[in-house]
């Protein structure tokens, strides 16, 4: 029977050198929304995330791992607060770069490079790979529903909750002279 790795409660800051990552690999067990603070969202449900690492090396370590809680977020369209639950599961390459791989790297990017991240010391930020994880979990297009009607262009009303007294014509439009020769 294999050994179990090593867990830690990570509560504060933690950065853990690739040399002092166990030969079995390090568990980490994340409860504390500290790191959370930096990012500049509003938590609405507990943070739950692990990560597992694992040496490769003196200039690589494989990070493997979930993160999952909810935040509130501003709708792009309508400017009303939702919340999102973020539930995402990663598994990352860090590795130092070295000069003469620079060199070879440009000659051969593949799709697998996608996971390597490069970092400037050997040493894994768990905090900050979870705020990372974080954002890239976040909508490109923050969208409270796939259906909302967003704001009246001309007197800013909520259309979701509603309709608004503005025309629907629209009044002088710089276009409106090229729209007529398309009719034509």
């Amino acid at each position: 029977m294999s050994p179990q790795p090593r867990t830690d409660k990570v509560s504060e800051s933690v950065n853990v050198p690739f040399a002092e990552i166990p030969k079995t690999g390090s568990h980490y067990a994340v409860s504390d929304d500290a790191w959370l603070a930096e990012t500049g969202l509003l938590r609405i449900a507990p943070v739950a995330a692990e990560l597992n690492l694992r040496c490769k090396g003196e200039s690589r370590a494989e990070v493997e791992g979930f993160l999952r809680t909810a935040v509130r977020l501003t709708c792009d369209c309508c400017l009303n607060d939702y919340d999102f639950t973020v539930d995402a599961t990663f598994h990352l390459v860090l590795e130092v770069p070295d000069e003469a791989d620079w060199k070879v790297k440009e000659l051969e990017c593949t799709a697998a490079d996608f996971d390597v991240v490069q970092v400037d010391e050997p040493i894994a930020d768990l905090e900050d790979i979870l705020r990372q994880q974080l954002y890239l979990s976040l909508p490109i297009k923050q969208v409270c529903s796939p259906d909302c009607q967003g704001l009246c262009p001309h007197c800013g009303a909520d259309l979701n909750s509603g309709g608004c007294t503005c025309s629907s014509e629209v009044k002088n439009s710089p276009f409106a002279a090229l729209a007529a020769l398309k009719k034509r």
